[in-house]
């Protein structure tokens, strides 16, 4: 059962990749059909609180399968240049019958929906499954895909600061990836991605200063990524001008999800610094059709309690404060509806304060809000 439901993310990609085929309604076919699945999904199936207690590694085939499927869905970015007679792929192709009926002439609204639905797998599911990798060991071959499917994003920057800076410091003030009370999304996706890159080169130039090295060595992760980042870009740039201008949207959608996925994850919560990470320091959420496309990121108060514990182990925890609605929901609430989103998050806030907060937190509440 773990297998197939833990399977939608893989089985999504590939049906994508279908829609490619058919072509750009289609692709915008699919867009809304994945919405409308997580949003309604999550509002009539209710919650998964189902525990694995025994290994379950069988899963990490699941979670690898992403990354050559990711790579199926640049492959295809690229093809969007079959259409320049100018462009290195056309060249490349065009004496390929199969290749050579991808001659579309894409208008703007095709590439809107090509944009939304490649970041939304970018960002929705490569990242998510870039997160989950990243805790693994160092130098395993899950860290290892973890770094190649942030390299799709030109991110190596999350992956440093999640693991060293946002497992510690969550819910304070010193934690670039968590929301404060009454933060826009959009002020917070910016605030975010910058104390990010500036944290995590920080990280790295402490980190190999202590080895005697320069910051610029080969051996700094960030740049060992980005490096990675330049050889799928340069791919890309076979398509031509319009491959690179969706790769480069969609990418950027991608970190719009990520981002506002830090963003719901901790709103408005507060920690004393230097106390203990508890479930009640992240907003939690069970609902099953987000946990399993996910893959259980949603149990977001247990992964904070162990960041290292691989996803299907994370306990529910049913008495954590809860999200209100499904995952994308929020996400998607948050983007178009900032006020409301707030507006929300803050009555939810009120009981936070009443049965969560402990007294320190309530005296640090009162002294931000001065």
């Amino acid at each position: 059962m773990n297998m197939l439901k833990y399977s939608l993310s893989p089985l999504f990609l590939i049906g994508l990749l279908a829609c490619d085929w058919m072509g750009p309604n289609a692709v915008w076919m699919f867009f809304v059909a994945f919405s409308t699945f997580l949003i309604l999904g999550d509002s009539f199936f209710g919650n998964d609180t189902t525990l694995t207690q025994k290994s379950n590694n069988q899963l990490n085939p699941i979670l690898y399968s992403i990354l050559p499927l990711l790579l199926l869905k640049l492959f295809h970015i690229s093809l969007l240049g079959m259409g320049d007679t100018q462009s290195y792929i056309f060249q490349i192709l065009a004496s390929d019958s199969i290749f050579f009926s991808w001659q579309y002439s894409y208008n703007s609204v095709d590439l809107l929906g090509i944009i939304l639905s490649s970041g939304l797998m970018i960002g929705g599911i490569g990242t998510v499954v870039g997160h989950e990798l990243v805790h693994r060991k160092k130098n395993s071959f899950g860290f290892k895909v973890s770094n190649w499917l942030l390299a799709l994003t030109w991110d190596p920057a999350f992956g440093i600061e999640h693991v060293h800076g946002h497992h510690k410091y969550i819910a304070t003030y010193e934690d670039p990836e968590s929301a404060r009370r009454n933060e826009g999304v959009y002020s917070f996706i910016i605030r975010s991605t910058i104390g990010t890159l500036k944290n995590a080169w920080a990280w790295e130039k402490s980190r190999l200063s202590q080895k005697g090295l320069s910051p610029f060595s080969v051996q700094n992760q960030m740049i060992q990524i980005y490096f990675r980042s330049a050889i799928l870009t340069g791919l890309i740039s076979l398509g031509g001008p319009i491959s690179l201008f969706v790769y480069f949207c969609s990418i950027v959608w991608a970190k719009f999800l990520l981002e506002t996925v830090n963003y719901i994850e901790h709103y408005g919560l507060v920690r004393v610094p230097g106390t203990a990470i508890e479930p009640r320091h992240s907003w939690n959420s069970n609902h099953r059709i987000s946990s399993y496309v996910l893959f259980n990121l949603t149990r977001h108060s247990a992964h904070h309690e162990k960041g290292t514990l691989p996803f299907w182990t994370l306990n529910p925890n049913e008495k954590a404060p809860m999200l209100p609605f499904g995952y994308l929901t929020m996400v998607y609430f948050s983007l178009l509806f900032p006020w409301k989103y707030r507006n929300i998050m803050n009555e939810k806030l009120k009981d936070w304060d009443s049965n969560y907060a402990s007294t320190e937190e309530l005296n640090l509440l009162q002294q931000l809000s001065k």
